[in-house]
């Protein structure tokens, strides 16, 4: 019973990690500030290209959800940034300056002069506009909810009338002359 609980997490786990990639997949309108009153661009994959083969900065790529045996628990594992993806940012202060200069220097391929210039920019209008929230790991919760529940009611269901079955089955003797159609 023990490894099959273990197998339903780790099936879990999978599923969820697909979920939360699925929702970082969806286009998000690109750039609308916090309260989405900045005029935006259009939209914008999260996750769009420009992040070269097996560079693990991406949001997207970070992702891994994995169930430990050990402790029993489901451990989520994304790039520390992703509670920002998901609730946004308010308007009011800059953040740090470092992270966007390292992430323009590896995705736009700017030396570390342009790199500064440009991740002061994107820190002023964050401060400015803040970043409206995507909610992805929240719909990705959603979601697996939905499914598990979907299933546990099918499953329920199946052992119901299983049980209705054997237990009328199993009342009737076996000399009878009943013929019992399953539900």
């Amino acid at each position: 019973m023990e490894e099959e609980l273990a197998g339903a997490f780790e099936l879990y786990a999978e599923l969820f990690e697909k979920k939360l990639k699925n929702a970082l997949m969806q286009n998000y309108p690109y750039a609308p500030g916090f309260d989405g009153s900045r005029a935006t661009i259009g939209n914008a994959n999260k996750i769009s290209g420009g992040v070269p083969e097996g560079y693990n900065t991406n949001l997207y790529q970070s992702v891994e959800v994995n169930y430990d045996v050990n402790n029993q628990e489901v451990q989520i594992f994304m790039n520390d940034y992703w509670q920002y993806v998901n609730d946004g940012r308010r308007p009011g202060k800059r953040p740090p300056i470092r992270p966007l200069m390292l992430w323009a220097m590896s995705r736009l391929g700017l030396d570390q002069t342009q790199a500064r210039n440009a991740a002061f920019g994107i820190a002023t209008n964050i401060g400015k506009f803040g970043i409206k929230p995507t909610f992805f790991f929240d719909l990705a919760i959603e979601q697996l909810s939905a499914q598990i529940d979907q299933e546990l009611f099918e499953q329920l269901g199946a052992s119901i009338d299983d049980f209705i079955s054997q237990t009328i089955i199993n009342a009737i003797p076996a000399n009878s002359q009943i013929n019992i159609q399953p539900i």
